[in-house]
C-alpha cells in the first residue's frame, strides 16, 4: 500500500500518548488539539491543573490533556513520574520542554569594561547557579527519557523531542547567562548522545532550538498560553532577527509535531533552530555598540 501524501496523514499525531515536561506552558495544546492524550508534568498543580482545562476546551479528534505533577529536577522526581504512568502502555512521543535559567546576580552595563566584566565573572555566579540549572536542563532531559524507555520502545514511531535554546549555540554577551547557556549547549549534545544510547530500541531523538519566543521566562503573561510584553533586551533581540519580531505558539508548535509524525519518522540525531533567522547576526558583538573605528 502506497503511502498517504495527505497533510492529515503525513502528519497525523491522532491517537498517539504524548508526554510533555514542563507541560503547564503552552506545547501540550497542539497534540491535544489534533487528537493526541497528553500528560503535561510540572512542578506547579494549579498551574498544571489549569494548563489542562484550557487545553481541553480545545480538544479535537479525542485528544486529552491529563496533569501529573512532578519534579524532573532529580532522578528521584523523574522516577516519581514514571510511576505515575506506569499504566501506561506504550508512549509515542516525549518532549523534553521543561526549562530554567538564572540571571547574572550583578549587572554589567558594559560588557567591553575589563573592571565590570571582571565583578561580573566572580561576584555574578554561585555554585547553586550551575547546579539548579544543570538539574533540570540536562539532567532531567536524561533522567526523564531514561525513565520511559520501556514505553517508548514499544511505539511503532517512538520519538523523544529535546527543547535546548538557541543560547546552546550562540555565543552572545547581551542576552542571557553563563550558566544558562551552557546548560542548553549541553542539552544539544545530549540529544545526540542519547540518539546514539537509544539506537538498539530505533527511538529516535531530536533537539530543537527556539530564539526568542514570548513565555514564561521573557515575558509577562497574558492568560492561558499566551504573553506580552517582552521583557529586557529580549525586545530588542527578536527585531534583530530576519523575522523582525518573536516567534509564535504555533511556530514552535509546528516543528515538534513534524517530529511526532510519521512526516518526521526518518529524523534522527537533528537539531533544528526555530528562530526567525537570529541565529545569523548573533554573536559576542550582537546587540552592543561597536566603536565607530571599527565599522566597516
Amino acid at each position: 500500500m502506497s503511502a498517504s501524501f495527505k497533510i492529515e496523514d503525513m502528519f497525523s499525531v491522532v491517537g498517539q500518548t504524548v508526554v510533555v515536561t514542563g507541560g503547564g506552558t503552552g506545547l501540550g495544546k497542539g497534540f491535544v488539539t489534533n487528537g493526541a492524550t497528553v500528560y503535561i508534568t510540572g512542578r506547579r498543580e494549579d498551574v498544571l491543573k489549569k494548563s489542562a482545562e484550557e487545553i481541553n476546551a480545545d480538544a479535537g479528534f479525542g485528544g486529552k490533556a491529563i496533569a501529573i505533577q512532578g519534579d524532573v529536577s532529580t532522578k528521584e522526581g523523574c522516577g516519581k513520574i514514571a510511576a505515575a504512568l506506569k499504566d501506561v502502555e506504550t508512549i509515542d512521543t516525549l518532549v523534553n520542554c521543561a526549562g530554567v535559567g538564572r540571571a547574572w546576580r550583578v549587572q554589567c552595563t558594559d560588557h567591553n569594561d575589563p573592571d565590570q566584566v571582571e565583578k561580573l565573572l566572580w561576584d555574578g555566579v554561585e555554585d547553586d547557579d550551575f547546579n539548579y540549572t544543570n538539574s533540570i536542563n540536562i539532567n532531567g532531559v536524561y533522567f526523564m527519557t531514561a525513565a520511559l524507555v520501556p514505553q517508548l520502545r514499544k511505539a511503532s514511531n517512538p520519538g523523544v523531542v529535546v527543547i535546548s535554546s538557541l543560547a546552546g549555540l550562540a555565543n552572545q554577551r547581551s542576552m542571557g547567562s553563563v550558566t544558562y547557556g551552557t546548560s542548553k549547549a549541553a542539552a544539544i549534545h545530549l540529544g545526540k548522545l542519547l540518539a546514539g544510547r537509544l539506537h538498539p530500541f530505533k527511538i529516535r531523538v531530536n533537539t530543537i532550538c527556539p530564539g526568542i519566543f514570548p513565555s514564561e521566562m521573557t515575558a509577562v503573561s497574558a492568560g492561558g498560553h499566551e504573553y506580552k510584553d517582552l521583557a529586557g533586551p529580549a525586545v530588542k533581540a527578536a527585531k534583530r532577527s530576519t523575522a523582525g519580531r518573536p516567534g509564535k505558539m504555533i511556530e514552535m508548535a509546528a516543528p515538534v509535531l513534524l517530529l511526532s509524525s510519521p512526516g518526521g519518522g526518518y529524523m534522527n540525531h537533528t537539531v533544528i533552530t526555530v528562530d526567525g533567522g537570529r541565529l545569523m547576526g548573533a554573536g559576542i558583538h550582537d546587540g552592543i555598540k561597536v566603536d565607530d573605528a571599527l565599522m566597516t
